[in-house]
Formats: C-alpha cells, sequence, structure tokens
C-alpha cells in the first residue's frame, strides 16, 4: 500500500490555537447531540413497526395470483419478478465513504438513510403490497422505498475495515442487517510530479429479516476512487467514485394464495383414510392446492456510484447517488425488458474518531 504522509489527513483542527481549547467541549456537545439523534431514529422505528399487523409497503405475496374459474388459483411469477427486482433494488449494500481508511485505531458510528425511486404506478406494486387494512390492493404506494440504518465501521491494521450496520425499511415491518468488509489498496500520494488518488476495495452483504414467506439477500463488490482537499485547514472534503457489481438471491416459501379461506378446515380429511400428499376431503377440498412457491431471483445489478464526504474535527457528513449502469433485462435476459433501471439517494451524517 501507499500511504499520504500527512499527519493533518487523520486529525484536522482549525488553526486558532484558541479553538483548539475549544475544540473538546465541541467535540462533547456534538457527541451528546448525534447519540440523542440515534436514540430518537431508533425509537421513531420501533414505533412505526410497534403494530402487530403488517405496515402499509409490507409485501403481499399472496394477491400475486391468476385465476380462470375464481376457484383454482396460480402465482404470477412474472408479477413476483417485477416486484421483487425493484423491491430488492432498494436493499442493495450503500456505498457511504470515500476509499481512504484514518488509521487502524480510528472508527466511524453514524446514521444513514437511503431513498429508493420505484414504479409505484405499476400494478405489481398495487396488488403486491399490503395498503391499508382491510384492502385489497394498496391505493396509496408509496413513490419513493425509504429505509434508514444505525452503520458502525473500525479501521484496522494493513489499510482494511470492518463495517456492520442494522437498519429499518419505513412503512414495512422489515429490518436489515448488514456486514461488509474494505480494503484500502492505496491511500494516495500527492508529489510535486505526481498525483495517485485513494484506491480501495469493498465486499459487503446485506439480508433482510421480518417475513417468514421470503428471503432476500444482496451481496455487493465494489471499486472505489477518491481524493481529499482541505479547505482552511480545518474542513476536508472527498469527493468518490465507485463501479458496484450487486448479486440478488430472493427466494418465497410456500405462499397461501387463498388466505381469507382455510383449506383444511373446508376440507375436513377422513381421519380413516389418510394419504401423505393430498387428503380425502369429507368437505370442499378446491382450496387444498391454492398455494405455490414463487420462482427463485437469482439476478445482477451493476452500478455506479458517485459521493462526496465532508469533515470537521469529529462531524463527518456523507451524501451518494447510484443508478443502475444497464437496465435490470440487460443484466439478467429472464427478467421483463420494461422494468426501468433505478435511483437511489444515500445521505448520512455521523461521528469519526
Amino acid at each position: 500500500m501507499i500511504h499520504r504522509n500527512t499527519a493533518s489527513r487523520t486529525d484536522i483542527r482549525p488553526a486558532d490555537p484558541g479553538a483548539d481549547a475549544l475544540a473538546p467541549k465541541r467535540s462533547h456537545q456534538a457527541t451528546a447531540v448525534f447519540f440523542c439523534a440515534c436514540t430518537t431514529l431508533l425509537g421513531a422505528s420501533a414505533t412505526d413497526a410497534a403494530p402487530a399487523q403488517a405496515q402499509r409497503m409490507s409485501l403481499a405475496l399472496s394477491r400475486l395470483r391468476s385465476t380462470t374459474d375464481g376457484v383454482n388459483f396460480t402465482g404470477d411469477d412474472e408479477a413476483w419478478g417485477r416486484l421483487a427486482t425493484q423491491f430488492t433494488g432498494a436493499l442493495i449494500p450503500p456505498l457511504m465513504g470515500p476509499a481512504r481508511t484514518r488509521g487502524p485505531r480510528s472508527f466511524y458510528l453514524g446514521i444513514e438513510t437511503m431513498v429508493t425511486g420505484i414504479d409505484a404506478g405499476a400494478s405489481y406494486w398495487r396488488q403486491g403490497t399490503e395498503g391499508e387494512p382491510g384492502s385489497m390492493e394498496n391505493s396509496s404506494v408509496d413513490s419513493l422505498l425509504t429505509w434508514s440504518r444505525l452503520s458502525l465501521r473500525k479501521a484496522l491494521p494493513f489499510g482494511f475495515e470492518l463495517g456492520t450496520s442494522a437498519g429499518h425499511l419505513i412503512n414495512t415491518n422489515y429490518y436489515t442487517l448488514g456486514l461488509e468488509v474494505r480494503w484500502a489498496l492505496l491511500e494516495g500520494w500527492t508529489g510535486r510530479d505526481a498525483w495517485i488518488p485513494d484506491f480501495a476495495v469493498r465486499g459487503a452483504v446485506q439480508t433482510l429479516v421480518g417475513d417468514a414467506q421470503f428471503n432476500t439477500t444482496v451481496v455487493a463488490i465494489d471499486a472505489t476512487i477518491s481524493n481529499s482537499v482541505i479547505i482552511g485547514d480545518a474542513f476536508e472534503i472527498s469527493p468518490y467514485i465507485a463501479g458496484q457489481l450487486n448479486w440478488v438471491f430472493a427466494d418465497t416459501e410456500l405462499v397461501d394464495l387463498t388466505p381469507e379461506r382455510n383449506a383444511i378446515r373446508e376440507c375436513d380429511p377422513d381421519p380413516e383414510n389418510p394419504t401423505p400428499l393430498r387428503p380425502q376431503c369429507r368437505g370442499d377440498g378446491s382450496d387444498i392446492g391454492n398455494s405455490t412457491v414463487f420462482r427463485s431471483l437469482r439476478t445482477m445489478r451493476p452500478r455506479l456510484v458517485f459521493g462526496a464526504q465532508g469533515r470537521y474535527e469529529v462531524i463527518t457528513v456523507n451524501v451518494a447517488f447510484s443508478f443502475d449502469a444497464l437496465a435490470p433485462s440487460d443484466a439478467d435476459a429472464s427478467l421483463p425488458t420494461d422494468l426501468p433501471r433505478q435511483w437511489r439517494l444515500d445521505i448520512g451524517a455521523g461521528l469519526s474518531f
């Protein structure tokens, strides 16, 4: 690795000596404010997810169905593929920060919010999300998928950094768990005749929890180039650009396509004639076969990321904008050709020590 030989990169302080005396006080105040914000965010997330009933943007897979006689139903794999592709686009691990670390003793604690554009007017979003209690479709689909997370990253020797996160998707019952490992191969060099930017590679994984009917995991590998600029000996700004490859894994369990009916009660199985696959019904057995496992989604999503980090003392602010480099069907021919590219805006603030 090549390291930038400037001590000011790891500890930026105002040039005014009087300001140095006030720095610890301001740092403690910033820490207190930040932890209050963390408590507020986590409290709001818990309140939002407190009711036992499904939230408005939680997935309702039982509605993704089709029928020819109103009695026998089959799962709509195309609608599921469209819904899962857009939904998992919001779960791609965000890249929040430049390529370089701040030394093996540094760490970062922050709150980050991700906002993703979706095709909210599409029928699969209306049919495939819960909406208001008692409704058969969601008449008020959110135009954006929003989730927030608490993120912790710890630098290690030799340019490595280990991170973890826990988040909550707004207006759903879902939570996310994330893990990432980054390696800063080049931590920059600026000389009289040469300039080498910071360069890092990262592997990340994020999984969704909170729904027994389906599970989703996204694995990401990305490469980042960045550079840092000091302004007024007090403020540091680090723009960065990255390329990202994401692999999406989405699967469902056995989904009951007619949850409004009770197949076993209607069937009233004959205990004297048990069968291993389909019970012998003494009543109405028409609902026995109304269940399905949707087609597994295995797709790759290449993305480009443009971002910047600003830092003053221990306070750090991150902003990143990412978008699909290819349409989903260009990266995976099994997906419908009219699925649009997605974009996402990530904003974060935290403390970097």
